[in-house]
């Protein structure tokens, strides 16, 4: 929107808006008439209920938590009708609680107008389903967060997360055997229609809030202060962080893809996992037991979350500024967010549980989490602190340190008896591409390219 809501028109939003609530009152229209799912709804259903796997399982029982019941129905809503309030903008937080209304009346009148059958047949249904199958309520509620965020904060990321998360919700409720695949269109179709709709006499109004609201804000004042991190780098600098981003994520890629297809087709790589497990075996000693023990507790699941928190806090109160301390952490969710769903859809097996030495862990082998989490911790740390030192010997002795550490956090998993070689291999390769995601991020947002100050 941006300065052309002040010239839009009530016409073309309210006309486009009701023509999406025709076609989603239309479909519902066809489907009672015809009484039978279209070839579409059944080839898909047949589609996805075959290609189930123990990882979409989970992240289509996640998205059923996510967007039912009281959750996504009353919390969402009053958690973002609070934050507009909060940040001063009593309109949007008109227009949020209007499109939440609406959509939610406008949807169980049309579930009790159609009464269409859910679909029936499906082996293992994952969930249970209530009355009414069109049009879907959680994806209605999905369209409807993210055409209410979409409207008031208009970046193109939020778009783009609102029709990720939007197209993913559609995805689940069809994987679960919840829903016909029209069902989820539908209830996109009706929710869009209504957000433009409700959305087109209130537009220059929003916009004009929003500005007064950007300006205005002890947030902003806040964000400036604490977040902002600013840096002045020359041209050739600046290119050399580019040129480092993109060569970690594709070397990254690609040696990930050359290991996951090495361990799929039990070849490659695999070669070496059996030879380098037995070397080991034949150097365990109590004394390096210990120390291995040690470094897995201090790299595992309990442990290293501590130590990134009591970093994260810390970084942020000695230097007061947030900006280094979230890339941290993000990075850290995205490493264990990544390591869940390669590990449950790959689910390979670990070591024979007699070679463990500290407990038995029947989970997913590939890839290795304490080595992902160590990885991802040293590789990412040793950038956000060298990244604004320019000196040569102390990048190199940061680096040394981190490769260290990484050798070490995936020796005391292959000692152990819990990884095979291209699990941890793996793990590294991923966490190369999260270090060049955040080389790229950091360098986009804080990176300003300044002249060389030219001497007489």
């Amino acid at each position: 929107m941006g300065e052309g809501a002040e010239r839009v028109t009530r016409r073309w939003p309210l006309f486009s808006g009701l023509a999406a609530v025709a076609l989603a009152v239309g479909l519902g229209v066809i489907i009672a008439r015809n009484g039978r799912p279209f070839v579409l709804d059944t080839e898909w259903m047949i589609l996805v209920s075959a290609n189930r796997a123990p990882a979409w399982d989970s992240l289509a029982l996640v998205m059923n938590s996510l967007g039912g019941g009281l959750f996504a129905s009353v919390a969402v809503p009053v958690l973002l009708i609070g934050l507009l309030l909060f940040l001063k903008r009593p309109w949007a937080a008109g227009y949020a609680l209007l499109v939440t209304v609406v959509s939610d009346v406008s949807v169980r009148l049309l579930k009790g107008l159609f009464g269409r059958a859910r679909p029936t047949g499906l082996e293992d249904l994952l969930v249970n389903v209530d009355f009414g199958s069109f049009p879907s309520g959680h994806v209605a509620n999905a369209t409807t967060l993210a055409m209410i965020l979409g409207v008031l904060f208009p970046f193109w990321w939020v778009w783009l997360a609102g029709v990720l998360y939007t197209v993913t919700m559609m995805q689940s409720r069809t994987y679960l055997g919840a829903h016909w695949l029209t069902d989820t269109i539908g209830a996109a179709l009706l929710v869009v229609g209504i957000a433009v709709v409700l959305w087109a006499p209130l537009a220059a109004r929003l916009d004009a809030e929003r500005r007064r609201s950007r300006a205005s804000h002890p947030w902003r004042t806040f964000y400036h202060r604490y977040v902002v991190e600013t840096r002045g780098l020359d041209a050739g600098s600046h290119r050399i962080l580019r040129v480092t981003a993109i060569a970690c994520v594709g070397s990254g890629a690609v040696f990930f893809t050359f290991t996951l297809l090495s361990v799929l087709g039990e070849g490659g790589l695999t070669a070496i996992d059996v030879p380098v497990q037995e070397w080991l075996l034949e150097s365990r000693s109590p004394a390096l037991t210990t120390v291995m023990i040690v470094l897995a507790v201090v790299f595992g699941p309990i442990a290293l979350p501590l130590i990134v928190l009591v970093v994260c806090v810390g970084w942020g109160l000695i230097t007061r500024q947030a900006w280094r301390p979230l890339l941290l952490a993000g990075a850290m969710a995205t490493g264990v967010v990544l390591a869940q769903i390669i590990g449950r859809t790959i689910d390979r097996e670990r070591p024979p549980t007699d070679l463990m030495l500290y407990g038995t862990d029947l989970t997913h082998s590939f890839p290795s989490g304490h080595v992902l989490g160590a990885s991802d911790f040293l590789l990412v740390t040793a950038y956000l602190v060298l990244s604004r030192r320019l000196r040569g010997r102390a990048t190199a002795l940061g680096l040394g340190i981190a490769g260290v550490g990484i050798v070490l956090a995936a020796l005391s998993r292959l000692y152990l008896g819990y990884h095979w070689t291209t699990d941890a291999l793996a793990s590294v390769s991923i966490s190369l591409v999260v270090l060049g995601c955040v080389i790229a991020v950091d360098t986009w947002r804080t990176v300003r390219v300044v002249e060389p100050a030219v001497r007489d």
